[in-house]
Parts: structure tokens; C-alpha cells; sequence
């Protein structure tokens, strides 16, 4: 095998091997991609999940002090 067909042959493995890391990095950005939408999608359904907490906690705290002073106020009448 000659100089000039070894080096053809290392060229196109070289080009090969350059292809096969394009598509891997293009995958690899893919999937990146993709888990970056599903991480803001759990951010959105976590920051839901506290405003919903949020809001009964103070319907909670709100008839706890409602119970509150009814039993204050008729312990003193």
C-alpha cells in the first residue's frame, strides 16, 4: 500500500470519526435541550404547587383565628 492510499484512507477515518463527533454534539445539544424544558416545566409545577400551599395555609390560619376568638369571645360572654 502506497504513501498516498494510506494517507486517503486516513483522511476519510479522520472525516468519519469527524462526523460521528458532529452528531454526538448534535444529540448531546438535543437532549440538553430537552431536559432544560422538562427542569423549567418542574420549576412551573413546583412554583404552582406553593402558591396552591400558600393559599391554604391562609385559609387555614385565617379559620384557626376565626375558632380562636369565637372561644375567646364566648368563654367571655
Amino acid at each position: 500500500m502506497s504513501l498516498k492510499e494510506k494517507l486517503a484512507r486516513l483522511e476519510g477515518c479522520v472525516g468519519e470519526l469527524s462526523k460521528r463527533v458532529d452528531d454526538l454534539r448534535n444529540d448531546m445539544n438535543h437532549r440538553f435541550a430537552e431536559l432544560s424544558k422538562r427542569i423549567d416545566d418542574l420549576r412551573t409545577d413546583i412554583r404552582r404547587l406553593e402558591d396552591r400551599l400558600e393559599s391554604r395555609f391562609k385559609w387555614l390560619m385565617g379559620t384557626l383565628i376565626a375558632t380562636l376568638i369565637t372561644i375567646v369571645l364566648t368563654s367571655l360572654l
